[in-house]
C-alpha cells in the first residue's frame, strides 16, 4: 500500500505500510478527496466529498460506513461461555445465540481495559468487536479450555446508518427487518454472498452492521450501493462518523479514556494512566452486574466503588464558541472551529485549580454548538456548572482560557429507533 497518508492524528505513523479492507476497491472508486485515515494497520476513507454532507446523510437519510478495521477477537471452545462471563461485567449467562451486547471489561482493580460489542455466534463461540485486547484476554484466561484468535482481517464490516437504513437493507436482501431488535443479529444473503446483519451502530441513528467474509466484500458493497441509490445513499468517512458518535454521546477508547490493558491501541494515541477509568466514571454502571452468579474481573474493586460512589464522572460540555474565536483573532490567527473531533485533551479549571480535562471536542453541525466530553470530580458534574478550559490550537499552542459549561448528553435526540 505504500506510506500512510492520513487526515487524522489517530492514524498510523508515516513509516507504516497500510492494508486494504475487504471493501477497499469500492471505497477507492468513490473517493473525491485525498483524505485517507490510517486505522489499526488499515487505510480507509476519512472524507469522500465533505464531512458536513456525509454527516447529514447519517442524520437525515442513509450512509454507508466502512468499519472493517475494528479489531475482532474470537473466543471459542468447551469453556468459552464461562470464559466470557469471567471477562465481562455483564451477565453472559443471560446472553443467547444471536445476541450482540455492549459491555466493558476491566482489570482486577476495576479499570476499563476496553468496551465494545460481544457477539454470541454459537453456544461456545464469541467474537469481541472492540479495540485490541488479545494479549489481555490470553493473560487473564489461563486455565479456561478455550482458543483465542484475532480474526480482524477475515471480516469486513459495512455499517448502514440513518433513518432510511432499514429500507435499503430490505431492498438489497428482499426481506423484512422490522422485527430485528437492537443488539440482535441474524444471517442473510446479499447478491449470493452470506452476511451477518447486526442491529448496531456508532452514530445514534437507526442502523445495521453487515459482516461479510473478505472474499465477498466488494460484491456486497456494490450491491448495497446499487440498492440504496433510489434512497439517496451516500458513503460517509471516518471524519463524519467521529462527529456523529460525539453528538450521540458515545465515548471512544483512546479519545476519551486510556485502556488499562497491555495491548497497544489501534489508534496512534499515547497512554496516560491518569485516563484509566472505571465503568462508573464512564457512566456505564448499568453494564456492571455485581450480583451475577459468576465471578468476573474487577468484581471486588467495582463493588467497593459502587458502595462509596465514583470520585469522577464523564459529563457533556458546551463551549463558548465566540470566546474561542476571539482567542484566535487576538493571537493574529484565523479562527479554527472545525467539526474535526479533537483527540487531544484540554485542561479544565475551576478558578485557579485544574480539575479535569475535556476530550472529543468538536463543532456539531447538527446542533450548531461546540461540544465535547469532560472528566471532572463528581461535585462539579451537575448540569449548569461553569468551568474554564485552557484552549490550544491544533498544534498545541496555548491561546488562553474560554468559558465552558457542564451539560447533559447525548447532544441530540436519540428517540429515532436507534435503541
Amino acid at each position: 500500500m505504500g506510506e500512510a497518508m492520513t487526515g487524522h492524528d489517530g492514524g498510523a505513523r508515516p513509516t507504516e505500510a497500510l492494508l486494504g479492507t475487504p471493501f477497499h476497491h469500492s471505497t477507492v472508486a468513490r473517493m473525491a478527496s485525498t483524505w485517507w485515515f490510517g486505522w489499526g494497520g488499515y487505510v480507509v476513507p476519512d472524507v469522500y466529498t465533505d464531512p458536513v454532507s456525509e454527516l447529514q446523510a447519517i442524520r437525515t437519510g442513509v450512509s454507508m460506513n466502512e468499519m472493517s478495521p475494528i479489531p475482532k477477537i474470537e473466543i471459542r471452545g468447551p469453556e468459552a461461555a464461562a470464559c466470557v462471563d469471567y471477562l465481562i461485567t455483564r451477565d453472559a449467562s443471560r446472553m443467547q445465540v444471536g445476541h450482540a451486547w455492549y459491555t466493558p471489561w476491566c482489570t482486577g482493580d476495576g479499570k476499563v481495559v476496553g468496551d465494545g460489542i460481544v457477539f454470541r455466534l454459537e453456544p461456545e463461540r464469541f467474537v469481541f468487536s472492540a479495540d485490541r485486547c488479545e494479549t489481555f484476554f490470553r493473560k487473564e484466561t489461563v486455565g479456561f479450555d478455550v482458543e483465542i484468535d484475532d480474526v480482524t482481517d477475515d471480516h469486513g464490516i459495512l455499517a448502514l446508518q440513518g433513518p432510511r437504513s432499514r429500507e435499503v437493507l430490505e431492498a438489497v436482501t428482499g426481506e423484512s427487518w422490522a422485527d430485528l431488535r437492537f443488539s440482535r443479529f441474524r444471517a442473510a444473503v446479499i447478491d449470493g454472498v452470506p452476511v451477518t446483519v447486526a442491529r448496531q451502530g456508532f452514530t445514534g441513528e437507526l442502523g445495521f452492521e453487515l459482516w461479510v467474509e473478505r472474499p465477498g466484500g466488494e460484491r456486497v458493497w456494490e450491491a448495497v450501493a446499487s440498492a440504496g441509490a433510489p434512497f439517496g445513499i451516500q458513503p460517509a468517512g471516518e471524519y463524519a462518523i467521529d462527529v456523529a458518535r460525539v453528538e450521540a454521546g458515545l465515548i471512544l477508547i483512546s479519545a476519551d479514556y486510556t485502556g488499562a490493558g497491555p495491548d497497544a491501541p489501534s489508534a496512534d494515541a499515547a497512554a496516560n494512566p491518569e485516563d484509566f477509568v472505571t465503568p462508573y466514571e464512564l457512566g456505564l454502571g448499568h453494564c456492571v452486574k455485581l450480583h451475577k452468579a459468576a465471578d468476573f474481573m474487577g468484581r471486588d474493586a467495582l463493588a467497593a466503588e459502587h458502595h462509596r460512589g465514583p470520585s469522577r464522572r464523564v459529563v457533556g460540555l458546551t463551549f463558548d464558541v465566540e470566546g474561542v474565536v476571539r482567542l484566535f483573532l487576538d493571537a493574529g490567527l484565523a479562527p479554527d472551529v472545525s467539526p474535526r473531533v479533537r483527540w487531544d485533551h484540554l485542561r479544565l479549571r475551576a478558578g485557579d485549580d485544574v480539575v479535569g480535562r475535556a476530550s472529543s471536542v468538536t463543532w456539531s453541525p447538527t446542533t450548531s454548538r461546540l461540544i465535547g466530553f469532560g472528566l471532572v470530580p463528581v461535585e462539579l458534574s451537575e448540569a449548569g456548572t461553569g468551568l474554564t478550559v485552557e484552549w490550544t490550537d491544533f498544534w498545541g499552542r496555548e491561546l488562553g482560557d474560554v468559558a465552558v459549561e457542564v451539560c447533559e448528553y447525548p447532544f441530540i435526540d436519540l428517540g429515532r429507533e436507534a435503541g
